[in-house]
């Protein structure tokens, strides 16, 4: 029992994670709130998820916010030119879906556009997070990798939009799982699609040439 309840114990290690992901969710979160600011908080948040576990994990804290200063910029393009694109896509399929006849087979074609962006914005922040390059060069290699990986990238927006469907299809129990979303859920989600990109970037990806972040 004592062996269970010690610093070195799996349990504590993965108590430990726990707390780190809870603290990161709720920075996450604060950093959200001014919404221009969601895709360099997302770019920030890759960015410590990425380091757990690794000889570069430092403060939580510290590497959240010099991720977040470093990156803001790029980020924030990309977050801007995903929402105006993928807000088009979707109104657009809203609108020609309501419209008689054949024009509403035109909404189709909008769908599959919001689905690609959705795919998209799944890999854009990650590899803002991991590597340099302009906001053309990260938006081109987003569309490559997750058509590339399509298993894997259905499997990503399915972690990200979980809240979000639930909000539109299922109000009530959205709001039952709110302490969820607010405690732990989009840094859990972060964590666990850094696992499937790892091995997505490895072959880019050195350790040598991995862009550096100061705390």
């Amino acid at each position: 029992m004592r062996a269970l309840f010690s610093p070195d114990s799996r349990l504590m290690r993965v108590m430990s994670r726990v707390g780190d992901l809870m603290v990161l969710n709720l920075l996450f979160l604060l950093t959200c709130v001014p919404v221009v600011t969601i895709g360099a908080a997302s770019s920030s948040l890759y960015t410590v998820c990425f380091r757990f576990g690794t000889d570069r994990e430092g403060s939580l804290i510290r590497t959240y916010f010099a991720a977040f200063r470093e990156d803001f910029r790029r980020s924030t393009l990309l977050w801007l030119a995903a929402l105006v694109c993928g807000a088009a896509a979707c109104v657009n399929t809203y609108v020609l879906y309501l419209l008689p006849g054949a024009l509403r087979w035109g909404s189709v074609l909008f769908a599959i556009l919001f689905v690609l962006a959705l795919l998209i914005s799944s890999y854009l922040f990650p590899l803002c997070s991991q590597f340099g390059g302009s906001v053309w060069e990260t938006a081109r290699n987003a569309l490559i990798l997750s058509l590339g990986y399509l298993p894997r990238s259905v499997l990503m927006v399915a972690l990200n939009v979980l809240p979000f469907a639930l909000m539109l299809f299922d109000f009530y129990r959205f709001l039952q799982l709110g302490f969820v979303w607010a405690a732990l859920y989009f840094s859990a989600a972060a964590y666990a699609n850094t696992f499937l990109l790892k091995k997505i970037f490895a072959p880019y990806l050195q350790e040598t040439s991995e862009k550096e972040v100061h705390p």
